[in-house]
Order: structure tokens, then sequence, then C-alpha cells
């Protein structure tokens, strides 16, 4: 059932009144002025509170403590917050977002953003709860039922795929082309390097699979950073960087339903995809062939397909121009034997391409 009511915390009578009026149509409205009487009425009614606006700054228990609380008890787990505001700084945005904040509103309300926002992440927590439920449903069987392992797997990647297509942050297009550039990287990855890289060809299925969740650390990022028009701040950039590690948190909490081989692949790509040979990538500014060779490939097919497909700010280059970015290093640093097999592999990419133009 779907929870119901939008609690608000603010000390401020008139900004409780305006939020109230802004949802009071579609939701039950619960208003608290200050910390204390939020924890109280979520003891009581936590089940039924689909978004918690909290204000930062309140008498008795203000948002920034009641939020370290929530965290403590879990209840962020299931319950999106969103911290009202009126000024953000960097120490700020960094210690709500570690405590487990969904996302900020500033001061004065803009009705639109505030409405938008709000039922954004309402929608969001909807699509993750989904996955949370077949994750509970399914790990208590797949013990006893090996068989169901693949077709598992596969309904995983669907809707944790669905849930990066919500937010916009990839196109259906986008994540086809994702899986099956890094597919024949691979194919060309084992005939060519198999014994270097450890690869067997049977270990294609399970890179092709995973690479539709490189970015699914994404779902993490607040609207208002990811959304952001213009250039991000430092600490804004340092955010997004953080999907990489974010991203392995989620696969984490479904590791008892893959094997061990899908379980590290997917979280090797997850993690390390936007490593550089050089070194200069992130997180973990891994160089070489230290990077594992199953994010080298997404790598470089997400790359390829970034240069290929229209941007804001630019519009997509041809396939020749393409190709002679990567191979030339003007689109990042690539090892000899991944662009080897890029190389090989340009017209089977190029023709696969072709049918999503």
């Amino acid at each position: 059932m779907a929870r119901s009511t939008i609690l608000i915390a603010d000390d401020d009578e008139e900004n409780r009144d305006f939020l109230k009026s802004l949802f009071q149509d579609d939701y039950t409205v619960a208003v608290t002025s200050n910390g204390r009487q939020a924890m109280e009425f979520l003891m009581q009614n936590h089940q039924d509170v689909a978004v918690l606006l909290l204000d930062v700054h309140m008498p008795v228990v203000d948002g920034r403590a009641l939020l370290k609380v929530l965290k403590v008890k879990g209840v962020t787990q299931h319950i999106p917050i969103v911290m009202m505001t009126t000024q953000l700084d960097s120490e700020l945005v960094k210690e709500c977002y570690d405590n487990g904040a969904s996302d900020f509103i500033l001061k004065p309300f803009t009705p639109e953003i505030v409405v938008g926002r709000v039922k954004n992440t309402i929608a969001l927590y909807h699509k993750s709860a989904e996955l949370r439920s077949i994750i509970s449903q399914q790990t208590t069987q797949i013990k006893e039922k090996n068989k169901e392992l693949k077709a598992t797997n596969d309904r995983l990647m669907e809707v944790m795929s669905s849930i990066v297509e919500f937010r916009n942050l990839e196109s259906n297009a986008h994540i086809k082309k994702i899986k099956g550039i890094s597919r024949i990287l691979a194919e060309a990855a084992v005939s060519l390097y198999g014994r270097d890289y450890h690869l067997a060809p049977e270990t294609v299925d399970v890179i092709e699979s995973a690479s539709a969740l490189h970015d699914i650390g994404m779902i993490t990022i607040p609207d208002s950073i990811l959304l952001k028009p213009g250039k991000l701040t430092t600490d804004e950039f340092e955010v997004v960087k953080s999907h990489t590690t974010r991203g392995c948190e989620i696969l984490e909490q479904i590791q008892e339903l893959q094997n061990k081989e899908y379980v590290q692949i997917s979280y090797n790509i997850c993690r390390h995809h936007h490593e550089k040979f050089d070194g200069s990538g992130y997180p973990d500014h891994l160089a070489g062939d230290a990077i594992p060779v199953e994010a080298q490939i997404v790598s470089l097919a997400d790359v390829y397909d970034s240069l290929i497909s229209d941007r804001p700010y630019r519009d997509a280059f041809d396939p020749d121009k393409a190709y002679s970015m990567v191979v030339g290093g003007d689109a990042g640093v690539f090892s000899e034997k991944m662009l080897d097999c890029f190389k090989r592999s340009r017209h089977l990419i190029e023709n696969f391409c072709s049918k999503y133009s």
C-alpha cells in the first residue's frame, strides 16, 4: 500500500501552512514545529510517511540533530528526507548527505520546484521499494532454486535499469548500446588477450549484463545537484563522483542473489568504470592493469557512446571522428590492448550502434 502522509517539520507557522497548501489535495499532511515532535510522530506513524520535509534550524531539536538520530535508527533507508534551509554551504551539504538526506529545498520556496522535487523523490523511493521487495521475496528461495538465478538476475537488471531511466539519467537506447558495445569488446578481449586477462568465453554474458548497472549509484545523487543547470561546484562534483562507491553499496545489498563471479564483476564495473589507465581517474586512482578488465571494457564503451550521442552542450560526433578521438587519446587514456580490441571491433561496433541512430 502506498504511503499517504507528508510530514512537515518547520518552526515557522507560515512555512508550514504554505507547504501544507501545496500537498493537501493529494496527501494527508502532518505538521510539527520541532524535531522532537517530528520524531514522536514518526515513532507512531512511520509506515504511513511518504516523505519528511525537515527544516535545518528549529528549536528543541533541530533538523541536523534529528537527521543523525534517524540515520542511526535506520529510518532514512525507508523514508526520504528533504532538508529545507535558507542557505547551502559545503559543510552542511556534506553532513546531511552523509546522514541520509535525499535532497535540499531552498527558502523562500518556489511552489513548482517544491512540488516537483518532493513528488520526484517519492516516486524514486517507490521504485526503490519495489527493488527491495524483489530482493526480500527472492532471498529465502535462491539457495534452493539455483536454476532460477538467471531469471532473477535479469529481473533485477530490468528493475534497476528502469530506476536509472526513471531519473532521466540514461535512456533505454544508451543502456542497450553500453551492453552491446561491452559485449563486442569483451568478445574481442577473450579472443585476443583471454589468457592475459584471465577471461573465459562464458564471462562475456556476465560483463554484458552487469554493464547496464555501471551508473546505478546515480540514483542516490539528489536532483538539486544532478539536474543543476550550469557548472557544478567542487563539493557538488565530489557528490556526483560518489556514485561509483554508492552504487557498490546498492550491489552489496543483492549479493546473496547472485553467484560470486557475477557479484565481483558487477562490483568492479560499478566502482572502477571512471578509473583511467594513467591513474587520473576515480575513486581509487588505479592505474594500468590494476583496473579490472571488465571496468576497462565498460569505460571504453561508455566513452564511445558518449561521443556518438547528442549532449546538451554539443551535437554528436560522427563515427569516424569518435573513432579518431578514442584511438588518438583525445577521449581519455586506455591500454594498448583495449585499444587494439576497439580497433579490430570498429565495424562491428559501428554497425551495432547504427541501429540506434
